[in-house]
């Protein structure tokens, strides 16, 4: 007997003498652990896809904390016709109001808002441009006149008189006589002749006609001429006087009437203004606005956000009545799928305990046969329990652990029960029973759980840090599940088999089950046949290795959750509506405030990538375009105050996502293909970052923002997949070959595990099923359940050997013995995996089926091509004897 045999006779004992002791024991732990269930956090952030530490996660929280994080994508459209209109604009203000005052919003972006910082600026500047902006055309001139009231046209017209000079005023005068019908000049001679009378100077009526003109009562056609004459007249400054005092009796843009409001907006000849089109898209029909949520933001604020705006819309009734209102972008998405995936991961348990029921209950010949179901649900108590405690978040990776250590572990339960029953059998003697299964299943088991865990630590190879999550979850719950299965087992069967009626004991069968039976005699088949049963496997698996460049990798992170979440259709419905909800940013740093040359080079980088790339990017927004479409000439400022000047007369609603106070830093933006595939932008994404080149002294420009690091995640959840193979293989050899300390033992469960690995691939490709980032950690999961399989095996027959057994014998005995077991468990472990494909998570469905598919293969190659191998490389002169 081994140490490590010896060991485990002692812990047998010690559980078998203790019994209800180690069941208060794992109790009160269970009771402990599981208080960190409720500290489990979801996450479906950028910093589960990069790594913190990675340039593109410092240049992209660089990024937020200058200009925020995602963004909330509102689109609204009324029933009536355009949105540009007094109701609508009244009820966004309120709703925009009401949202920004939520502490996790950093800002929010519309046409309402951003019109009226405009009109503040122009009302508060000194600059004649800025006035005049506002009324620069006759059409928009009209409007502003109807929209004020009689006795604000009354002030107006009073401190417009009140500014003419003595020659303005003469000038007036003169056209005003010249307008005068015959029988006004009449009446204005009468009034003089009048005046004469009572005692006035005629010198001084001549010199001041006004009074005269006064009491000659005018047309309304003689009073237009006059009012233009004399506004024709004004100099500069006195029309900037005008238009000043005239913006400041302006109410805001929401309570304007319809007919200011659409001058406003469709300011370019009846269409809308550029800089407008994208926050009204499809020429008014539609009107965005977007909430940008603040630097840090986590899954559980968007879930909270995306409550509150939905809250905020219903409340100024924009969901309702006259109004189609959409709730997009991908924070809306993050924010409401982790309710998908506490809802998902209940219906994954229900599943997987159902299906694993009815397997034990039909197939596995023993009494107490679902005692390892049962216990592994206290398994799952301590390995997310941990999870909590530890900080590990919940993210689609691990959630997808759930069915894998429900599954590991009955399997670990199958073993021991097994055996437990096999020696049980022979003289119904508890302590001899307990204490032969510890010594030797333990350790067997032990050994394989040792494995897995090195085999699913090889995630940490992956670069996406969700994969080590994953990995590190795995090897968590396979470690607990495995202790919390030998010490609940075997305590329980100690206590209930001590008291067991004898005459009962009697009646157990002791022959061989049926599954026993057909085992056995596949063995000897295979024995028989080993040479083409090795070259079948060879060939299969070098087939699949073969085919599996060829097999294309799902990277669009929409298409992987459930396509009939609200969030989800809104936002394919708001890009069908509006276009492109999908922006590449871009973060541009200098060390000094922004230069002519700077804003130059800035303008003529966005033309040239969008020139290139014409068919995947649509629009290019970056403070050198917002400069150029609001200075009114399509040109770019040429002098360092015309810039300052510029970037300060920028609405502030627009400034905080194009340029910081500063000037240091500022974004390019490019609007992407909405139908890119995320390979493909990930490509642009790095074919931009060359394109980077020959920039200013001082300014550099990095990808940076959520989409880039989106893009960057999903390619780094698909790499090194091969890495993670051969490491996994070797970590495999390596320790077997520490335990075994003979080479043909520690490369035995190999073959058998490179044979799935390749058959794996092969399947996909029959099957024209891509790859995915979770179907990526296959490969470790296969290595995992593969070694378990045939370390159990080559174990038994290893014992068998020990006994003198010819080495035919000694492989029918282990795969009659523990083949039944592991056949049990393999089923098992696939009924807990098939739950994935009862859930709304198309990643996860895609990755239960294949994880299906290759523990069956991972069963079936441990009972065809390990036995094969054991006997085609049998020690011959041992058989001999």
């Amino acid at each position: 007997m081994s140490i490590l045999q010896k060991l485990f006779s002692k812990i047998g004992r010690a559980i078998h003498d203790h019994a209800m002791l180690s069941i208060i024991i794992t109790m009160v732990l269970t009771v402990v652990i599981g208080f960190g269930l409720p500290k489990i956090k979801m996450d479906m952030s950028n910093a589960m896809f990069v790594d913190k530490n990675s340039t593109l996660y410092k240049n992209s929280d660089e990024y937020q904390k200058n200009f925020g994080g995602q963004a909330f994508i509102v689109s609204v459209k009324s029933k009536n016709g355009d949105v540009a209109n007094k109701e609508t604009f009244q009820k966004i203000n309120d709703f925009t109001n009401d949202i920004n005052k939520n502490g996790k919003v950093y800002t929010t972006t519309s046409i309402v808002n951003i019109l009226n910082q405009q009109l503040d600026k122009a009302k508060s500047s000194n600059s004649s441009s800025s006035s005049n902006s506002f009324g620069n055309n006759a059409d928009l001139q009209k409007a502003i006149n109807n929209q004020l009231s009689n006795s604000q046209k009354r002030d107006i017209q009073t401190d417009v008189q009140n500014s003419f000079t003595k020659g303005q005023k003469a000038k007036i005068q003169s056209y005003s006589q010249s307008i005068l019908t015959d029988q006004q000049k009449m009446q204005a001679q009468q009034a003089m002749q009048a005046a004469v009378a009572k005692g006035a100077n005629p010198a001084e009526l001549q010199a001041h006609p006004e009074a005269l003109m006064s009491k000659i009562k005018l047309s309304d056609d003689q009073n237009k001429k006059i009012q233009a004459y004399s506004m024709s007249l004004l100099t500069s400054d006195q029309k900037a006087a005008v238009s000043k005092d005239t913006l400041k009796m302006l109410p805001d843009v929401q309570n304007m009437n319809n007919e200011l409001i659409h001058q406003l907006v469709y300011s370019d000849h009846g269409r809308i203004n550029k800089a407008m089109k994208q926050l009204l898209p499809k020429d008014g029909k539609y009107m965005i606005v977007s909430v940008t949520s603040a630097n840090g933001a986590t899954m559980n604020d968007y879930q909270s956000l995306y409550k509150a705006i939905n809250h905020d819309l219903n409340k100024h009734n924009l969901k309702t009545g006259n109004y189609q209102t959409k709730l997009a972008g991908m924070p809306a998405v993050s924010g409401t799928v982790g309710g998908e995936m506490q809802h998902s991961m209940m219906v994954m348990l229900g599943i997987a305990v159902i299906i694993m029921i009815l397997i034990l209950a039909l197939i596995f010949p023993v009494r107490r046969r679902l005692l390892p179901l049962l216990f592994v649900l206290f398994g799952l108590i301590w390995t997310f329990g941990l999870m909590g405690w530890m900080g590990i978040s919940l993210t689609m990776a691990t959630m997808a652990t759930l069915p894998i250590i429900v599954g590991l572990g009955t399997d670990f339960g199958v073993q021991f029960l097994n055996r437990y029953e096999e020696e049980f059998r022979q003289d119904h003697d508890v302590m001899r029973a307990t204490t032969e299964t510890i010594t030797h299943t333990g350790p067997a088991v032990g050994t394989a759980v040792i494995v897995m865990i090195f085999s699913f630590l090889t995630m940490y190879l992956a670069k996406a840090p969700m994969m080590h999550f994953f990995g590190l979850t795995l090897a968590i719950g396979v470690f607990v599940s495995y202790i919390v299965e030998l010490v609940l087992m075997f305590s329980v069967l100690a206590l209930r088999d001590r008291k067991a009626d004898e005459s009962k004991l009697n009646k157990i069968n002791s022959n061989a089950s049926a599954l026993s039976r057909f085992l056995t005699k596949y063995a000897t088949w295979v024995a028989h046949h080993a040479v083409p049963v090795l070259i079948i496997g060879v060939i299969l698996g070098a087939l699949g290795f073969y085919v599996e460049g060829s097999i294309p990798v799902e990277t669009d992170m929409i298409k992987m959750i459930p396509q009939d979440m609200t969030a989800v259709k809104d936002n394919k419905s708001v890009q069908k509506q509006v276009g492109s909800t999908t922006s590449l940013t871009y973060l541009v740093r200098s060390d000094h405030k922004l230069t002519p040359s700077d804003v130059k080079y800035i303008d003529r980088f966005g033309k040239d990538e969008k020139s290139k790339y014409s068919s995947k990017i649509l629009s290019t927004t970056s403070v050198a375009t917002t400069l150029r479409d609001t200075s009114g000439n399509d040109s770019l400022p040429s002098k360092e105050s015309d810039i300052n000047s510029s970037v300060n007369n920028l609405p502030k609603i627009m400034k905080q996502t194009l340029i910081t106070d500063n000037q240091k830093y500022s974004t390019i933006s490019f609007k992407l293909d909405p139908d890119l595939g995320s390979n493909t932008s990930y490509n642009l994404m790095n074919d931009i970052n060359k394109d980077v080149k020959n920039a200013p002294k001082g300014v550099s420009i990095v990808a940076a923002g959520d989409q880039a690091m989106a893009l960057q995640g999903v390619k780094n959840m698909t790499a090194n997949r091969g890495l993670i193979i051969i490491a996994g293989l070797a970590i495999i050899f390596v320790v077997l070959l520490l335990v075994y300390r003979n080479l043909r033992d520690a490369f035995y469960p190999l073959m058998p595990i490179v044979v799935v690995l390749g058959l794996s691939p092969l399947t996909l490709k029959l099957l024209n099923t891509s790859y995915n980032p979770v179907t990526i950690a296959l490969s470790s999961l296969v290595l995992g359940i593969g070694t378990e399989f045939t370390i159990l095996i080559l174990e038994r027959f290893m014992e068998e050997e020990r006994k003198n057994m010819d080495t035919l014998t000694a492989i029918q005995t282990a795969i009659g013995s523990v083949g039944q077991a592991i056949t049990v468990s393999g089923l098992t472990v696939v009924g807990g995996f098939s739950a994935l494909l009862f859930i709304s998570f198309p990643v996860l469905r895609s990755f239960g089926m294949i994880t299906v598919l290759d523990t069956l293969y991972s069963l079936i190659c441990a009972l065809t091509i390990l036995p094969a191998m054991m006997y085609l490389f049998r020690k011959r002169s041992t058989d001999k004897k």
